[in-house]
């Protein structure tokens, strides 16, 4: 059976494994080392998580972990492609490839979308690649796309 609850402070570094998941290659062939999550443009993702704009759900299947949202500030010195402003979190999503395609992309939004709304932001943005198939999803939930650098848009979801 599975189920969405927040993240556990003793499962952060499964937020990792969801960054390598959630990195876009074209190529369905090509990999990269998962070693990737580590350098400074993932790992700011998830290092010293649970700071302020810091909320993480899990989606659980029996007592495995199998996708992961999130969201995280950034400041204008520390952004990355989906950055908007730093009062605005930067979402992140990921599920394992098994578990794709089943709706639970939509039910981790929209649990991460209320609890954003009852800490008081009023926007979210993302990093997605254009040729990413998630991008219909983000759309279909609010997102527009707000600016493009080479492939990836920066996608904003207002949620007021």
């Amino acid at each position: 059976m599975t189920e969405i609850r927040e993240i556990k402070e003793n499962e952060y570094e499964f937020l990792r494994e969801m960054i390598y998941q959630a990195v876009y290659l074209p190529d369905e062939n090509q990999k990269l080392p998962k070693s990737v999550v580590f350098e400074p443009p993932f790992s700011k993702y998830v290092e010293d998580f649970g700071r302020r704009g810091d909320f993480a759900f899990v989606l659980i299947d029996g007592n495995d972990l199998v996708g992961a949202i999130w969201t995280r500030l950034f400041s204008e010195a520390d952004k990355n492609y989906g950055f908007v402003d730093p009062e605005t979190p930067e979402l992140s999503i990921a599920i394992k490839e098994d578990y794709r395609n089943q709706g639970f992309g939509n039910l981790l939004i929209a649990k991460l979308f209320e609890r954003l709304k009852t800490s008081g932001f009023e926007k979210v943005s993302l990093s997605v690649d254009r040729r990413n198939r998630a991008v219909n999803l983000y759309r279909k939930v609010g997102f527009e796309t707000v600016s493009e650098k080479g492939t990836a848009y920066a996608m904003l979801k207002r949620l007021t």
